[in-house]
């Protein structure tokens, strides 16, 4: 999707701080492919706790701590407890994994 249609793909499914955590890496598809990993997962669990019946994913940001741990600063119309993500990437896989507390 970044080789043919990066912009829309890019404004679409992420935030700016999103987008430019991504594109300051040296290889930012890896970094997007993780994040939209997190997002969709996310999104299952929510879903999965009948939390909510759509959600766009750009409603959805992920930031990073210094120590490089991912976490949700927003999800616009939500509320939980606590949301914790886990993202992991090698060379051209990336996998995520949420768990929302309620």
């Amino acid at each position: 999707m970044l080789d043919k249609q990066k912009d829309q793909f890019i404004n679409r499914i992420f935030t700016i701080n999103e987008s430019s955590y991504c594109l300051s890496k040296a290889n930012p598809a890896i970094h997007f492919a993780g994040r939209f990993a997190a997002k969709e997962s996310i999104k299952k669990a929510l879903y999965s706790a009948n939390q909510i019946q759509s959600l766009e994913f750009n409603k959805i940001e992920i930031l990073s701590m210094d120590n490089g741990a991912p976490y949700i600063k927003a999800i616009e119309g939500i509320s939980f407890k606590e949301l914790k993500i886990s993202i992991s990437h090698e060379s051209n896989y990336a996998i995520a994994m949420a768990m929302v507390l309620l």
